[in-house]
């Protein structure tokens, strides 16, 4: 009798089993959309957070928020707090963002005020680009909603007047926006500063590559309603010295040296404002075109004169008083004429003899010279037999007053490899005079693109219904790092190499074991990895930069955007870029101590990151031997080191492969 009861009530439970996952399954199937299933998990649902978590994701794709809601507050009953990359089970993880995803679902079903608490409680635990994406949808929608009048941001700039005469190089823009409505975004010359969100109060900084003239600035702020303040300054960068016009020299000899009298005009831009002659200091107005008229004795063969701008930008001209016409022509010691006829012009700068076109010289420099800098300053000198009419450095004009004599001064910005300066100069007659100069400008070797961190680029895993357009990501994000020049690209070519010689295909990469070790095996010292997740709202990119030799993650970046077009996709390709960029600045510091194969430097935790590599190098100071004219210095790379300790003002590094007895305090260090 019991065992047939047994029987019945063992029956009896299969079958409530079997009803019940007959109902779990029509239950699931009935959230359907345009023919797809939605609330669904990869494997067997069991309840824990993961699952949830998932099934929450899945829900909310297919616009079916209450559901969705139920399953992430359940998620976060579990498991309180989002993070990258949080552990299931084993060696399982995932990206684990409820707080985020509940606050997107809140905001599409209305409830504004949940779904800012549910945001921000997300970016307190772990920030994302999509919660701080939603959070100034969100923001903006409360501010629609209060129905208050929108006033457009205060924006007030560093500067104490809108016409800046500076020398800087580069040329730092800064100030602050403020709104309480938030600041959206701020554009100086129509490049957008980085910005991760709107705040109500944000300071910006940003740094100019201007070029020697004139320029309109215009920076704008906007806040999340959308209303823009501008604000427009005009920056004269000057840093080129004043150009001397010399228009009369005579010179007798006196008991105590020569008696020289020399007059002539001074221009500067930026204004004149201080001349010395043999280092004594002179009396002149100030002003834009300035001129002046001196008698002194001078003691000495030579008369140098210096005029400074208002700027501090300087130009010397240094004058041989024992010049001769020819071999035997006597000293000259006196001169009517402001412009005497084959004196100067032959004899003045050591050029050739030529009675026709003006002679062109340039201080301290050969025809063909290798540097090591980013600009060069030129001072250069220009004499006629007769007044010389016009003058132009690379085609553009310097303003000259007539004489017979120029100095002037050129701030030459150089590109890498060979460059080309061409100075002209043209008599009252049209003789014409050229001359052509060739500067070679090398990157010092530790800032070079071969030595800086070597990267390669892996297939992302997708998820997702993913659109024809989201694959072209990984290509766009290859281009960004290559034209941003930060990290040495290893070439696709030498991945699809080694793929075929292991015999592996695409998919396999999304492993990142597996992408660990193609990365190095083609030579990359780090490899970009990650997933591109798109759904109903948008594309979501998520990316890791990993060391292939300690397989530590360096960096991990991410990037959202509701637009899928293809200018979308190239925009959320350059701001990974520029992410991964800004986590890795170019910082040099200095060797404090070296102790064994430990160095200590002075890049502190405001300045470098536990694993980062460092080069470690030496100045060496190149000189051109003739006048001894700095030119920069090439760098002697000692060897590389990686960060393993990070302090206040303080870091240890120890040395991968550096012979660490070459190795000084005051030796260099740069983030690779």
């Amino acid at each position: 009798m019991h065992k047939r009861q047994y029987l019945k009530l063992a029956m009896l439970g299969i079958a409530c089993c079997l009803l019940c996952q007959c109902a779990t399954t029509t239950s699931q199937s009935t959230y359907t959309r345009n023919g797809k299933v939605y609330g669904t998990t990869r494997g067997a649902f069991r309840n824990r957070w993961w699952n949830y978590y998932e099934r929450g994701v899945s829900f909310a794709d297919g616009k079916f928020f209450n559901e969705a809601a139920a399953d992430f507050q359940e998620a976060i009953q579990q498991r309180e707090k989002d993070q990258r990359m949080a552990r299931t089970y084993g060696m399982h993880f995932v990206d684990y963002f409820p707080h985020r995803e509940l606050g997107i679902v809140y905001y599409e079903t209305g409830n504004l005020v949940k779904a800012r608490d549910e945001l921000e409680s997300s970016l307190k635990t772990f920030p994302s680009s999509k919660a701080y994406f939603y959070l100034d949808r969100v923001r903006k929608a409360l501010i629609e909603q209060s129905k208050v009048q929108i006033l457009p941001p205060a924006l007030a700039l560093d500067f104490k007047t809108r016409d800046i005469w500076t020398r800087a190089d580069p040329v730092v823009i800064s100030g602050t926006a403020r709104d309480d409505n938030y600041v959206a975004g701020v554009t100086i010359k129509g490049m957008p500063v980085f910005l991760e969100s709107a705040k109500k109060i944000l300071p910006f900084k940003k740094s100019l590559d201007l070029p020697q003239g004139t320029h309109i600035i215009r920076v704008a702020a906007r806040n999340l309603p959308g209303k823009t303040t501008a604000r427009e300054i005009t920056i004269h960068v000057d840093r080129e010295g004043p150009v001397l016009s010399l228009n009369r020299l005579d010179v007798h000899t006196a008991s105590s040296g020569k008696k020289v009298a020399v007059s002539g005009w001074i221009h500067d831009d930026a204004g004149v404002s201080a001349l010395s002659v043999n280092g004594r200091k002179q009396s002149i107005a100030k002003g834009v075109d300035v001129p002046f008229k001196l008698e002194m004795i001078i003691r000495g063969g030579t008369l140098e004169l210096a005029a400074r701008d208002r700027l501090n930008n300087k130009t010397t001209a240094s004058i041989p008083l024992n010049f001769r016409a020819s071999g035997t022509a006597p000293v000259l010691l006196a001169s009517a004429d402001p412009c005497p006829k084959n004196l100067l012009a032959s004899n003045l700068f050591g050029g050739s003899r030529d009675s026709r076109p003006p002679v062109i010289a340039v201080k301290d420099w050969v025809d063909h010279q290798t540097v090591y800098l980013d600009n060069y300053y030129l001072e250069g000198r220009v004499s006629d037999e007769n007044t010389i009419q016009t003058l132009t450095v690379n085609k553009v004009p310097v303003r000259v007053r007539k004489g017979c004599y120029i100095f002037f001064s050129h701030m030459l910005q150089l590109a890498e490899g060979k460059n080309i300066l061409t100075i002209e100069a043209t008599d009252q007659d049209g003789n014409t005079a050229q001359k052509i100069i060739t500067i070679f400008r090398k990157i010092p070797a530790a800032r070079s693109l071969k030595q800086r961190l070597s990267l390669s680029t892996c297939p992302f895993e997708q998820k997702g219904a993913l659109s024809s357009h989201s694959l072209a990501f990984m290509d766009n994000l290859i281009d960004s790092f290559v034209n941003q020049k930060r990290f040495k690209v290893v070439e696709r070519s030498k991945l699809d190499l080694v793929l075929r010689e292991q015999k592996l295909n695409q998919t396999a990469l999304f492993d990142r074991d597996t992408a660990i070790k193609l990365g190095s095996l083609i030579g990359a010292q780090s490899v970009v990895t990650g997933s591109i997740i798109e759904t109903r709202k948008g594309i979501e990119v998520v990316s890791r930069l990993i060391d292939t030799e300690t397989a530590d993650i360096l960096s991990t970046q991410d990037v959202y955007s509701e637009a899928r077009d293809l200018m979308a996709l190239h925009e959320l390709a350059r701001g990974m870029a520029v992410k991964f960029i800004r986590d890795f600045p170019l910082t040099t510091g200095q060797v404090l101590s070296v102790n064994g194969r430990s160095i200590a430097t002075d890049l502190g935790a405001n300045s470098v990151k536990l694993q980062r590599r460092l080069i470690i190098f030496r100045n060496v100071p190149a000189t051109q031997t003739a006048a001894g004219k700095p030119l920069g210095a090439e760098n002697r790379i000692l060897g590389y080191a990686r960060v393993n300790q990070v302090m206040p003002g303080l870091s240890k590094a120890k040395c991968l492969n550096a012979e660490t007895r070459r190795i000084k305090p005051l030796d260099l260090v740069i983030v690779q």
